[in-house]
């Protein structure tokens, strides 16, 4: 897990061969302009989810991580915090969905809370439960890019 402003960007574009594109497409792309949806950058090799939401306590929502995609979530405008923990230290709530790409997790005894707001990112890879969408002080509306990398 990784957490960082965007224009730090650069310090991470040579560990994966499609994350240089995934930030590309953060700095190069009026987000703030766009609508929620799917949008291919590079067929399903990367592409960028844009969501609006409001957060929600923290237990309302569920642990998270996936097996074929690395997750860079950018916060466009707003807070939150997503909490994280090493999948070790979950137990399986929801089996993995090989066509959604993920597994759902109960709360585990290990946890950490971390906080993000405009211009910030998280990237979490396969062993990183995230529970994201989590009320940072008061619920808040959102806008949020969440960029799936495929793992090669």
């Amino acid at each position: 897990m990784i957490v960082d402003k965007l224009e730090n960007a650069s310090l991470y574009v040579n560990m994966n061969k499609e994350m240089e594109r995934a930030f590309e497409f953060l700095k190069n792309t009026d987000i703030q302009k766009l609508s929620d949806g799917k949008y291919e950058i590079d067929s399903d090799n990367v592409y960028a989810s844009v969501q609006s939401y409001e957060t929600k306590d923290k237990s309302e929502k569920k642990f998270e991580s996936h097996e074929k995609y690395i997750d860079i979530q950018y916060i466009v405008k707003g807070k939150e915090f997503i909490e994280w923990s090493p999948i070790q230290n979950l137990s399986v709530e929801e089996a993995y969905s090989d066509e959604k790409d993920v597994i759902f997790y109960k709360d585990g005894k290990l946890s950490s809370k971390i906080n993000l707001e405009d211009n910030y990112f998280c990237i979490f890879f396969p062993n990183d439960g995230h529970k994201p969408g989590c009320t940072f002080d008061k619920p808040m509306n959102i806008k949020k890019v969440v960029l799936k990398i495929k793992i090669s």
